[in-house]
């Protein structure tokens, strides 16, 4: 698989300041959760923000684009991230339109590879869900510091 990384730089809203977006498209990536990794934190770093919350929205991102990944393996995977203030949108789209599906780890089975995800999105974020899109869904996450 080639590497094709189209980031859109990180932009700011003229209307509101504080409210930052950037998108990155990752095409037939062979590692996207490290590429988005990467992008996110060089999107963030300018932020302000703790870094338990810039670490916490590294591990959501890596755990919902592997799962788009895996669920829809070869197509485009999209990430998103919008701040505003001490918050922060993590939504990854793909072209499956299954729902993802939460499984709680088994605590007996310290191999178990699978199902722990979404168990730690939901632990780390204030919110998740998920919306169908017109061609698959996009999965989302709300991130907020404490205090």
């Amino acid at each position: 698989m080639t590497i094709t990384a189209q980031p859109v730089s990180p932009q700011r809203q003229p209307q509101n300041p504080e409210l930052q977006s950037s998108t990155l498209m990752l095409l037939a990536e062979r590692r996207p959760s490290s590429a988005a990794r990467r992008h996110a934190r060089q999107a963030l770093s300018c932020r302000g923000l703790l870094q338990q919350t810039v670490d916490d929205v590294l591990v959501v991102i890596a755990e919902l684009v592997t799962n788009a990944e895996q669920h829809a393996p070869g197509g485009p995977v999209e990430l998103h991230l919008v701040v505003h203030k001490a918050r922060v949108l993590v939504a990854v789209s793909d072209r499956c339109p299954t729902p993802p599906a939460t499984a709680l780890p088994d605590p007996s089975n310290d191999e178990q590879e699978c199902g722990r995800g979404l168990f730690l999105v939901r632990a780390l974020s204030a919110s998740f869900g998920h919306v169908k899109t017109e061609d698959g869904k996009t999965v989302w996450a709300w991130i907020v510091e404490p205090g």
